[in-house]
């Protein structure tokens, strides 16, 4: 408290002292320039100009004496015109806080693949392939599932026939026509062999 006591009535002293110093100057800018006439006019501006500052000065000088002494030992004197001010008023607020990127980590190093273990895979038998032996031996009434045993057709066709699913089968071995096989709701109805 004493310190800021100090520093306040250092700060008056000297600012008297600025405005008698400012006084007397324009004093002298004043009347060293009454040897010529548009001078005159010059010097008192700028002396009337001087005198607003002493007198503003001395203003502020004594409202700084008049205010340190209401407050406590956490008061700090501001620089420009205007007297004390509370020391929470001069600390500028915090920085903002900084944000940090998320670092994603590397993904870990691929690993070689083991060398995979081949099983030997078994080949299917081929389908059967029917012959025109085998289908001489169809007789009239036997069942599409008995027809499909002797091997698959290399075509088929399916229609309605007066409310029957007929079936026709054509068979043959590599280009060449082997017979047809008519079937009407499941039975053989007719073999033709070639």
């Amino acid at each position: 408290m004493r310190l800021v006591l100090h520093f306040s009535i250092l700060l008056t002293v000297a600012g008297v002292a600025w405005s008698q110093g400012l006084t007397e100057a324009a004093a002298l800018v004043g009347g060293g320039s009454a040897a010529s006439g548009g001078a005159k006019k010059v010097g008192q501006g700028i002396a009337a100009v001087l005198q607003n500052v002493n007198t503003s000065a001395s203003k502020a000088a004594k409202s700084g004496v008049k205010t340190a002494d209401k407050f406590s030992e956490n008061v700090v004197l501001q620089t420009a015109p205007g007297g004390v001010v509370k020391d929470h008023s001069l600390v500028p607020p915090p920085p903002p806080a900084k944000k940090v990127a998320a670092v994603v980590p590397p993904p870990p190093p691929l690993t070689p693949p083991s060398p995979a273990v081949s099983t030997p895979v078994r080949a299917l038998p081929p389908a059967p392939q029917a012959t025109a032996d085998d289908l001489k031996t169809l007789a009239s009434g036997t069942s599409k599932a008995e027809v499909l045993k002797l091997g698959a057709p290399a075509s088929r066709v399916t229609m309605f026939d007066d409310g029957h699913l007929v079936e026709i089968f054509r068979y043959q071995a590599r280009d060449i026509a082997i017979g047809v096989v008519r079937l009407s709701d499941g039975s053989v109805t007719s073999v033709e062999v070639r």
